[in-house]
């Protein structure tokens, strides 16, 4: 627990690294395009569905089905932002350890594997949240079932991540495993700040940099 602690506090610090705002701004860019995408699909399918029908009903879907989705969009934009930095989590781990760990010998992951990689973490993410959706609407498992999902989730991937940069990758997940509760715990508490107004744009280059600092003290 004593390196899950100074490691969250050293997180802080690397949020203000070297060309940090550079990638921050990049994620949020496109985690902005991709809910864009999402209303104007959206808004799109409500209006071609309006055609199809007649009355009052035909004339409100468009309207109410695009000012619903805008709803749904800033809604997500939370869950989301993490799933976006993932697709950044190996050039987020390169500027914290060029700082921090500049003798560590490290290798960059071949593009195509790992943007292949993230797809998927980013489909089951979404996948295991929709299969669990019905559980979200009862109040007493809902804090108990969405941060501990993608607590797991996300502690999961980002120190796999963090660790396959210098080891393979069983070795990795055999370090996670002997360290699973520190884990586990970084990962809820990063699965809490995600859904903390304003924070939340901040949680997962603060996650990933926990998870940076974990291993290096792990190690």
């Amino acid at each position: 627990m004593e390196s899950l602690i100074v490691s969250s506090f050293r997180a802080i610090g690397s949020l203000f690294a070297p060309g940090m705002l550079g990638v921050f701004i990049k994620c949020v860019l496109v985690t902005v395009a991709a809910l864009i995408g999402f209303v104007v699909f959206a808004g799109a399918f409500f209006t071609w569905m309006g055609g199809h029908m007649h009355g009052e009903t035909a004339s409100l879907l468009p309207w109410v089905g695009s000012i619903g989705s805008a709803a749904i969009a800033w809604l997500l934009f939370p869950g989301i932002m993490p799933v976006i930095a993932s697709f950044f989590d190996e050039r987020i781990a390169a500027l914290i350890e060029s700082r921090d760990y500049p003798g560590s010998a490290s290798h960059e992951p071949a593009f195509w594997p790992e943007l292949l990689h993230d797809m998927r973490f980013s489909a089951l993410t979404i996948l295991l949240n929709i299969i669990v959706l019905p559980l979200y609407l009862f109040p007493v498992l809902f804090p108990f079932v969405f941060y501990g999902l993608n607590g797991y989730l996300l502690g999961r991937e980002f120190f796999v991540m963090a660790a396959k940069r210098h080891m393979p990758v069983g070795e990795a997940e055999a370090l996670r495993r002997r360290h699973g509760r520190s884990v586990l715990i970084a990962g809820i508490l990063l699965a809490l700040l995600a859904t903390v107004p304003v924070v939340n744009l901040f949680a997962p280059f603060w996650g990933i940099a926990v998870m940076v600092h974990l291993y290096h003290r792990l190690r």
